[in-house]
């Protein structure tokens, strides 16, 4: 990886972007599991594989937003004179 500032902070936002990704494949998957439990017909298994997947969904854009905020972290202390910044 690059130590360039510039090129750490584009390493950041592409992570930012995929963690939006995530988060809105997990809305999607709510609605999903919401229209099967409305319509009562999927089998159990099926909505347990949902929910699974949905939790999944979830825990990874919340730990590809994290790194992307670390990410930042460390491109603003490679800056020349770089401080720290909250994540």
């Amino acid at each position: 990886m690059s130590t360039v500032p510039e090129d750490i902070a584009g390493h950041a936002a592409v992570l930012r972007e995929d963690a939006l990704a995530l988060s809105e494949s997990a809305e999607r998957l709510r609605a999903i599991e919401a229209r099967l439990q409305e319509a009562g017909a999927a089998p159990p298994w099926l909505r347990d594989s949902v929910r699974a997947h949905l939790a999944a969904c979830a825990m990874a854009s919340a730990d590809v937003a994290e790194a992307a905020a670390w990410l930042r972290r460390y491109a603003a202390v490679t800056l020349p004179g770089g401080r720290p910044t909250r994540r």
